[in-house]
């Protein structure tokens, strides 16, 4: 039974009204500024990454600010500016695409500058890199202009965009055209993923519980009388300010079992196990499905002993999990392929409503109508397609490199969507590209074209895909005005990147210099280290393609034995999610919180079912807003007191 303390209560203004032109303004403009001021936080002010997770913490605390402060105070003086559930929930899915844009600028932005300024003979970049670059493609150090970047601009000059429009131009173009695939699948799914598989989508529900309206007569939620619900916010609450009191008190004992990866050590050849408590990870996963969570944790474990063993052994391929990598890759690519293919039926009446009138099939529901969508993703891919072929990739390494891109987007944003993890990646397209093609049989141009695109990894999250699918399932909230928020997702989206380049430029060359940035992993050059050691030793490098099949072909039939048993048993325990992603550093990093969030789950159905569940829910409500207004406490501090020297409080692992 649902508990009165969550249930929304009616509203006459939320029932007459649409999202209105005022709230995807400011949607827009809240996102713009979170990525324009997100390099100042990143390198400058060195506190707790804001944005760095599939739900950026700066998101969520602007969207609750609004809701807690913004509107109790105009409330009373005026009641048309109060910003109604409809609006909070368009700017959120506004902010969900715009919020995940930095990670892959920040990686665009620190590569474009090392190429010319970095190569020297020691490197080899000279010999192998510079001469298969596209000119258009990177800025040329031309009188010392990138220099400049990294040292501050030198008296009496002026910031050279002559150097930085066209490459600009060229990266930009392509993450926008990437970024309009994406809002053009998200679309093209929602309605399959949210009304006929009826994804769980925490990302969302969790948020949607906490910007409800109040009761009449009523400034906050009702859940803010509850006891249990101070009772979650103060444990958060208590451990992160004690650690926050320790900026000032030398000294004092920390709780260092908070986002620390404390290491739990096997045996000779397994790697540790990270025991590491992350609030933000457990608030989300209590709301996914308990078999996801297991599988999660399990198959992690499974992951972990497999590659110790296989080490021990001497079975598998060298380097990082021994074979498990392949698995997760290939049973990504089987789930991916299956959840399309239990589509079809869907993507036939997308399809018919493209092509003709199709009266039956419905789009007004979604983010732009389905011929909008299918027209925008079909132009976006040819230009992707285009732009890899005009750097030299050759036409079948640039397909394939397409191909694994969106399996990787279409899977993470599925399982952000059924998991609600916060932080979570698969595999970079590249190296399955190079497991199947195999590095001695690519030309210099292939590889030197392939690599660059490690420019886009940025953590391989997914892109905005995942962003654009849970606000879909945000928009759900907001109809009827949802074309008007379509538009909206897209231009803020678009206006984020630029807002991100920009202010990382300007810090660069108005600024301290990208020399004195505290982020130094934005700034190193390792794409173009791969690119000297793929073509250097590619006469030596052995092409173990038999390992990667034969894992491969054990990833996809388990991937495909558990997707039969999901479906086929509503008792069987494990789902093939946790099998997809088992040995990813995320995963590695959450597996504890992860499991964490099972067992009380579990612990709470079996004492109490699902009534004591709905009333636990108040409990993590608190938690997350406890951790959230404490890590905001300590950037503030830091900000104040710490600039340049801040501390992490919050540190989602991506």
């Amino acid at each position: 039974m649902t508990q009165p303390a969550l249930a929304t209560p009616p509203h006459p203004e939320l029932a007459s009204s649409a999202v209105r032109w005022r709230a995807v303004s400011l949607g827009v403009a809240l996102i713009v500024a979170i990525n324009g001021f997100d390099p100042i936080a990143r390198y400058l002010i060195d506190s707790s990454p804001l944005t760095r997770s599939h739900l950026p913490l700066a998101l969520l605390v602007s969207v609750l600010g609004f809701a807690y402060f913004y509107n109790p105070i105009v409330r009373a003086w005026a009641p048309n500016l109060v910003l109604t559930r409809k609006d909070l929930a368009a700017i959120f899915a506004i902010g969900m695409v715009g919020g995940n844009i930095s990670g892959y600028a920040q990686y665009m932005v620190g590569a474009l500058t090392r190429p010319y300024y970095y190569a020297t003979p020691e490197n080899e970049w000279p010999t192998y890199v510079l001469p298969n670059l596209r000119p258009w493609l990177f800025p040329e150090n031309t009188g010392d202009r990138i220099a400049w970047f990294y040292d501050g601009l030198p008296p009496g000059e002026s910031f050279p965009w002559n150097i930085w429009a066209v490459p600009l131009f060229w990266w930009v173009s392509l993450l926008a055209a990437l970024m309009f695939a994406c809002v053009s699948i998200s679309i093209i799914l929602r309605k399959q993923w949210s009304e006929r598989e009826r994804l769980a989508y925490p990302l969302v529900e969790l948020p949607m519980m906490l910007i409800q309206d109040p009761e009449p007569g009523r400034m906050l939620p009702a859940f803010f009388r509850e006891k249990i619900f101070w009772i979650g916010f103060s444990i958060p609450a208590f451990l992160l300010l004690w650690n926050v009191t320790g900026f000032f008190v030398e000294g004092l004992p920390a709780f260092a079992f908070l986002h620390s990866n404390n290491l739990l050590t096997v045996a000779r050849g397994f790697m540790p196990f990270y025991l590491r408590t992350d609030f933000y990870v457990i608030c989300f996963a209590y709301f996914t499905p308990l078999n996801i969570l297991l599988s999660v944790w399990g198959f992690h474990v499974l992951g972990m002993l497999q590659d110790g063993m296989s080490k021990r052994i001497g079975f598998g391929p060298e380097g990082y999990g021994a074979g498990v990598v392949a698995q997760n890759d290939y049973g990504l690519l089987t789930f991916v392929l299956w959840g399309l293919w239990m589509a079809r039926g869907h993507l036939k009446d997308v399809w018919r409503k493209t092509v003709g009138p199709a009266p039956d099939v419905d789009d007004s529901g979604e983010l732009l109508p389905y011929r909008v969508a299918t027209i925008m993703l079909g132009a976006s891919l040819l230009y992707i397609f285009f732009w890899l072929r005009t750097t030299g990739m050759s036409l079948p390494i640039a397909l394939t490199f397409m191909f694994f891109t969106f399996i990787l987007y279409l899977g993470m944003a599925k399982i952000v969507a059924q998991s609600g993890l916060v932080a979570i990646r698969g595999s970079g397209p590249t190296g399955s590209v190079k497991g199947l093609f195999g590095i001695p049989n690519m030309s210099d141009t292939d590889i030197v074209a392939l690599n660059q695109t490690g420019i886009l990894y940025g953590g391989a999250k997914g892109f905005v895909l995942p962003g654009s699918s849970n606000a879909g399932k945000a928009s759900e909230s907001t109809e009827p005005a949802r074309y008007r928020l379509g538009g909206a997702i897209l231009i803020g989206g678009l206006l984020s990147i630029i807002a991100f380049i920009v202010s990382s430029l300007l810090l660069g060359y108005e600024g301290p210099g990208a020399s004195n940035f505290n982020d130094a992993y934005t700034w190193t050059g390792s794409f173009f280290n791969y690119t000297v050691t793929n073509i250097k030793n590619r006469a030596d490098e052995t092409w173990e393609w038999w390992w990667t099949l034969g894992f491969g072909l054990f990833g996809i039939g388990v991937t495909s034995l558990l997707v039969m048993l999901t479906q086929r048993f509503s008792w069987w325990p494990l789902h093939p999610i946790g099998f997809t992603i088992s040995i990813q550093y995320p995963t590695r990093a959450a597996f504890f919180s992860v499991f964490l969030a099972w067992l009380f789950k579990t612990l709470i159905l079996r004492i109490g079912g699902i009534a004591l569940f709905n009333r636990s829910r108040l409990f993590v409500i608190g938690m997350l807003l406890g951790y959230s207004s404490s890590v905001l406490i300590g950037f503030v501090l830091d900000t104040f007191f710490f600039f340049g020297q801040g501390h992490t409080l919050h540190a989602p692992p991506l």
